[in-house]
């Protein structure tokens, strides 16, 4: 689930759940799930052994009931990656699992790892069947967050210069995905959230970003992180913001969850209207 999710944005957790209930996966949930530590890691707050611990945690606690983990967050996502592959060359693999086998906990390594997102497009005729509700030409600003396609290319779904699996998904749900030139550009969180901190950077970014999606003529914004939600959903108001939706909670509207809108807070419903009244 991850930390953002799950602490700040509680429909997530739920939209993920049921829509892979009713896309006929059995998924599971733990709260022994600790944070991921991918953003100390970047912060320079957490080395590597500590980070690969947190996901030798996890990767047990996942193993318990199922060998795959479907990520909701990009950073969760790529943190998994990042300790699976560089685990093997870093020295530090049997110092993890003897600390971890102190608190009775074995570490799964060999785990497979989605991002939910992914897992939607390629279930994506199944939701066109399934849906209840249709985007009904909502013209749709997809934004990829980069800690999805760019710490590791070669895992993502299309070439990281042109990642078209939103879009695709999008227009399966009656949408229109529109071309904006910055779709690549960071959402501006992580100038915010490590250690070369500079917030004037980060809101330059998120503007140039919303700017662009805007002049594209864009109603709504996709993302498939938490962080990149928390950033565009919450910029100020002199930068313009559009609605922003997770695409977990997407699937969730357009599969009739309407548990799903009534859990929503006040201020997301009045910013998300154009979607909710489809």
């Amino acid at each position: 689930m991850g930390c953002l999710a799950r602490a700040k944005y509680p429909t997530m957790e739920y939209s993920a759940v049921e829509t892979l209930k009713l896309l006929g996966f059995k998924p599971a949930v733990s709260r022994e799930e600790v944070c991921c530590g991918g953003l100390l890691h970047l912060s320079g707050l957490m080395d590597f052994k500590a980070l690969a611990s947190f996901t030798g945690w996890n990767s047990w606690i996942a193993s318990q009931h199922a060998q795959t983990v479907a990520a909701l967050c990009d950073t969760c996502y790529c943190t998994y990656l990042h300790v699976f592959k560089e685990l093997k060359g870093s020295g530090v693999k049997e110092e993890v699992e003897k600390a971890l086998a102190k608190v009775g906990a074995k570490p799964a390594w060999n785990l497979k790892v989605f991002h939910v997102a992914e897992i939607y497009y390629k279930v994506r005729e199944k939701i066109s069947r399934l849906k209840k509700r249709d985007l009904k030409g909502l013209r749709v600003a997809v934004h990829h967050g980069c800690h999805y396609f760019k710490p590791y290319p070669e895992e993502a779904l299309g070439k990281p210069e042109s990642i078209r699996f939103l879009e695709e998904l999008v227009e399966t749900l009656g949408g229109q995905p529109v071309e904006y030139a910055e779709k690549n550009l960071c959402c501006g969180a992580c100038y915010a959230a490590s250690t070369f901190y500079d917030k004037d950077a980060s809101l330059e970014t998120t503007r140039v970003k919303l700017a662009s999606m805007r002049e594209a003529g864009a109603e709504v914004i996709i993302v498939t992180c938490p962080g990149c939600l928390s950033t565009l959903d919450e910029a100020p108001a002199r930068l313009h913001p559009l609605p922003v939706v997770h695409v977990s909670e997407l699937v969730g509207l357009m599969l009739g969850l309407d548990r799903l809108v009534e859990a929503l807070p006040e201020a997301r419903k009045v910013s998300l209207k154009p979607l909710l009244n489809l």
